[in-house]
Parts: structure tokens; C-alpha cells; sequence
């Protein structure tokens, strides 16, 4: 670790550092952190704010506390591209990750007046709904729901289940590929379902994020509102595509 530089408040340049370090590897899942005790001295702190500093780093994911054992650093977070139209799976595999998805709901079901507003169909109209848990290396990180106009997908029922792509079902079966998004991303608190399913404490802080997708004709062919552990995840922007 590098010496903290001569700005304030400290607690926060040994957070960055760690995260630093995480970042770049010298810190990996499961090495153990230097005691509050030696974080002072080491940087020459009080430990008041070497244990604030570890606080913070365990409210954000990022290291966990073993009682009579240390404070350890906890799995390394999964990364989405935010603007990026691409199936979990797909997204997964190409981060040399393990993605499993597991069904938690799947139905037809008619449309309320939000839904038909959203999706641009009439209210009442039939429509897919699919609910599923994202796991990662055995590890559950997010909850996603998708909602379709059910006339784009005739019979998708019958073509989906636990590890199948839905954009791939959607490509293959109905020549519809999905292009672009639309979303928008808040934070909110997992209930006691969601927090059973992602393994959490109850009424954790996540990601939820909410939005619609589109073919190159900008029909909507999807509805979907994804809730992510706040602890494991984080989302970037990297544009693909330049005009």
C-alpha cells in the first residue's frame, strides 16, 4: 500500500486506497487486511479512523468482518455495461464468469393500464411475464423481471426455463433483435422475498433498474426491471457505437 498523501478527511484515502488495491489485484477475494492497529500505524492514523475507514469498505461490499478472525475482502464485484444491449449469459461467459438462472415466476397475463402504456399496447392485451434469479459463480446477484408484448412471442413458454437466454430465444425462434435500451437506475431496499432470494439482509440497499427495449424499428419488445445486490455489482457506461 502507498502512503496517504496530506489531504482530509483520512478514513476516506484509506478507503480509496483498499479499493485501489482491490482494483488492481494486489488485494484479492479472501486476502486478510492489516488490523486497525497496524492501518494506524502504517499510516500514521489514529485507529478511531482506521476502524471508520473499514466500516465504510464493509457497508460498500467491498471487505467483510470475521469476529476473533480479521477483516477479509469479500467477492470481487460484477460488472454490467449499462448501455449495453446483450443477454446476462452472453455478458457473463465473456467475463470468464459461471452465470446460472434460475425461473422464479413465468405466465401470460393481461396487461394493466401501466404496462400498456409502457409496452405501446392496449390495455388487457396478453402479454409474457418472466421473472428469474441471476447467479455468478454460485453467488445470487440479481433479481430481473421481463415483461413482453405476448403477440411478438407466440409460444415462448414452451421454449423457455432455467440457463436459456430470452434474447436468444427472441433471436432464433422470433428474428427479433434487441438493440437498444432505455433506462434509468435508482436505489432501493430489498423486501423480505427479495432479500431471501439474493441471500441478504433484510432490507438491504440495491440497484433497481428499470426501463424498456427496442428492435431497429423502435418497437418496444420488452418491459424490464432488474434489482441487484448494492454489495456485488456495479454498472458502467461504455459506448459501442459512435454517430
Amino acid at each position: 500500500m502507498k502512503e496517504v498523501e496530506e489531504e482530509t478527511p483520512y478514513y476516506m484515502q484509506i478507503k480509496d486506497k483498499i479499493i485501489e488495491d482491490i482494483n488492481n489485484g494486489t488485494l484479492k477475494h479472501g486476502d486478510k487486511l492489516p488490523s486497525e492497529r497496524e492501518l494506524a500505524e502504517f499510516f500514521k492514523i489514529s485507529r478511531m479512523t482506521a476502524r471508520h475507514a473499514i466500516s465504510v469498505l464493509e457497508k460498500e461490499g467491498f471487505v467483510e468482518r470475521k469476529e476473533r478472525v480479521g477483516t477479509f475482502v469479500t467477492n470481487q464485484r460484477i460488472r454490467y455495461n449499462f448501455i449495453s444491449v446483450n443477454s446476462f449469459t452472453k455478458g457473463m461467459l465473456d467475463k470468464g464468469l459461471t452465470p446460472t438462472t434460475k425461473t422464479i415466476d413465468m405466465k401470460r397475463d393481461r396487461a394493466n393500464d401501466f404496462m400498456a402504456k409502457t409496452l405501446e399496447i392496449s390495455s388487457g392485451e396478453e402479454i409474457f411475464y418472466l421473472k428469474r434469479l441471476r447467479i455468478v459463480d454460485g453467488i445470487s446477484v440479481a433479481i430481473e423481471l421481463s415483461i413482453l408484448p405476448y403477440k411478438y412471442c407466440l409460444g415462448i413458454e414452451n421454449h423457455m426455463g432455467d440457463n436459456i437466454s430470452l434474447y436468444q430465444v427472441l433471436k432464433d425462434l422470433y428474428d427479433i433483435k434487441l438493440v437498444k435500451q432505455k433506462q434509468r437506475m435508482r436505489i432501493s431496499f430489498s423486501d423480505q422475498r427479495e432479500s431471501q432470494l439474493l441471500n441478504i439482509k433484510g432490507e438491504s440497499p440495491c440497484l433497481l433498474i428499470e426501463g424498456t427495449t427496442h428492435d431497429p424499428s423502435g418497437r418496444i419488445i420488452e418491459y424490464t426491471k432488474g434489482l441487484s445486490r448494492g454489495d456485488l455489482v456495479e454498472f458502467y457506461s461504455e459506448p459501442t457505437n459512435y454517430s
